[in-house]
């Protein structure tokens, strides 16, 4: 079928080009017609080169920071090359314009995660403290550096006092670095702290909603040279609101060195009372069943053996079972 010819009428553009200047590869398509005749041959190398940087970029892995790091650097390089094609081989400037916009974009991301990635300078004891702790839960280490800018090291010799049961005051958390603690309540040794625990975590959850600073219901003693980085509560509570998974991060930690102390107090007395304890007891401030038999639970006042609130019983008349510290305190409700 032969293809249909065009007059001036049919097509404006004919009535008002002269003949001599018409080519035939600009005129517009007939109506009906495909608009891609003829095809367009391939685009230079650098169009070419352009588009395999910008597969491999998209096709690159995301999982962590390095990956995102090299698949932001590769958009960069790819949207650079595209411009240069764009400017250079077929000016076209809007191609040429939002090229450099994606460009510039993916170069400012490059630039925050460069930083992000930063080396951070740590002191050999917060790098320790960074690789065996917080490392596992991908805290990045300029937001870990930022924590021990508010924490302070300090340390214990042996024998020496980190807090006397009704004396000090409930006003940090700290955690141990090396060395050992024993825990004593009214004299009696509960349970050792070693490295890499807290050594005031339940003082810290017991204290969290409460206005007043409380004081310490068990005496904290080194039993050898101690290292360990303590916060200040309402500094480290106002830098935790800032950061809210580093906060998740602490409350994971704190909650899991308190079933640890609980669990090592179950130990203890199933050693010296030849039966295990149930941790899951009764709050202090809840009166037990009368046949509820907890005469070998280990009392440290109102708060506990590490402030968690484990009463002892004592039955002191016929259907009394008021919780009674070792002391001879009747255990009041908290």
């Amino acid at each position: 079928m032969a293809s249909p010819t065009l007059t001036p009428l049919d097509n404006p553009f004919l009535a008002s080009t002269p003949p001599s200047e018409v080519n035939p590869t600009s005129l517009p398509p007939p109506p009906g017609s495909s608009s891609c005749l003829p095809w367009e041959t391939a685009q230079s190398i650098v169009f070419q080169l352009a588009s395999i940087i910008l597969i491999i970029a998209f096709a690159a892995p995301s999982t962590n920071g390095t990956a995102k790091l090299v698949t932001h650097t590769l958009l960069v390089v790819g949207f650079v090359i595209m411009a240069a094609w764009a400017w250079q081989y077929i000016c076209a400037h809007d191609i040429f314009g939002w090229c450099l916009v994606f460009a510039v974009l993916n170069l400012c991301h490059t630039i925050y995660l460069s930083w992000t990635m930063r080396p951070v300078n740590l002191t050999p004891e917060q790098r320790e403290l960074y690789n065996k702790v917080f490392k596992s839960f991908k805290v990045p280490r300029h937001v870990f550096k930022k924590l021990c800018y508010y924490g302070k090291i300090t340390s214990l010799k042996i024998g020496e006092h980190y807090s006397e049961e009704g004396k000090s005051q409930c006003v940090r958390l700290s955690m141990l670095l090396m060395g050992k603690v024993k825990v004593f309540c009214e004299g009696e040794f509960l349970h050792h702290i070693v490295e890499r625990q807290f050594l005031d975590s339940p003082e810290w959850d017991s204290c969290e909603k409460s206005e007043k600073a409380e004081f310490f219901q068990v005496t904290l003693t080194a039993s050898t040279y101690c290292r360990y980085i303590t916060w200040h509560r309402d500094q480290l509570h106002d830098f935790l609101e800032n950061e809210p998974y580093l906060k998740q991060v602490f409350t994971n930690l704190i909650g899991s060195d308190i079933s640890k102390k609980l669990f090592m107090l179950t130990e203890r007395n199933l050693n010296q009372k030849g039966g295990r304890a149930d941790i899951r007891l009764p709050s202090a401030g809840r009166r037990p069943a009368n046949n509820y038999d907890m005469s070998g639970h280990l009392a440290a006042g109102t708060r506990g053996a590490c402030g968690t609130g484990i009463p002892v019983i004592h039955r002191t008349s016929a259907g009394d079972d008021r919780p009674i510290g070792r002391s001879g305190r009747e255990i009041v409700p908290v």
